[in-house]
């Protein structure tokens, strides 16, 4: 499902390389491809949120930034996007001194399925379950390509979404899943890479 990823799908700026180059160690660690899940939106969409998450990872001099355009179609995705980057546990894994691109995309694999799964928490907790059939009904990065209905249906659900989404973000329950994405990332990455190495 890595092969549905391209430069139009992000919502970073990026160029095609950025894409190969993750497409690349996706097919070299393909047998991690499990570590994926549906969540709020589908297992196809996931693998965009984990190529934006391995984005956010890259050094700082790669100058990934958000795109403007793309900001007033996924305002949720930016809110979640900003508050994973603050993220203390995300912070410490992207400053890691001892970080190889394996953990790098072990841990994007993991941050994807987390934030899938925290969209879930917060559409069911925040009584947003009508916004969760429409997400299981077409693809999620592709709504900026929709009808002019259909758009402006999917920015008053991420309007609605980022007003349960602020108040969910009050609590810990976003940094708890980045921590325990993190974590396993490394256990993970622990056990089947620094083993061979050692």
């Amino acid at each position: 499902m890595y092969k549905e990823i391209t430069v139009d799908r992000s919502l970073l700026y990026i160029e095609q390389h950025h894409v190969d180059t993750f497409q690349s160690i996706a097919k070299k660690l393909d047998e991690y491809s499990y570590l994926v899940k549906e969540g709020a939106i589908s297992k196809e969409d996931a693998w965009i949120i984990a190529f934006n998450a391995w984005l956010m990872l890259l050094p700082d001099e790669y100058h990934i930034i958000q795109s403007v355009d793309k900001m007033i179609y996924y305002s949720a995705n930016f809110l979640i996007y900003n508050a994973v980057k603050k993220d203390v546990h995300f912070q410490n894994l992207k400053y890691r001194k001892d970080a190889t691109p394996e953990l790098f995309y072990l841990s994007s694999l993991y941050i994807a399925t987390g934030i899938n799964e925290w969209i879930l928490l917060v559409l069911k907790k925040y009584n947003l379950i009508e916004m969760l059939n429409r997400l299981k009904k077409s693809k999620y990065f592709d709504a900026h390509k929709r009808t002019e209905k259909e758009i402006e249906m999917f920015i008053v659900d991420q309007a609605k979404f980022v007003k349960a989404a602020v108040m969910e973000l009050s609590t810990n329950s976003l940094s708890e899943t980045i921590k325990k994405c993190c974590d396993d990332a490394y256990f993970l990455y622990k056990e089947k890479f620094l083993k061979s190495k050692s």
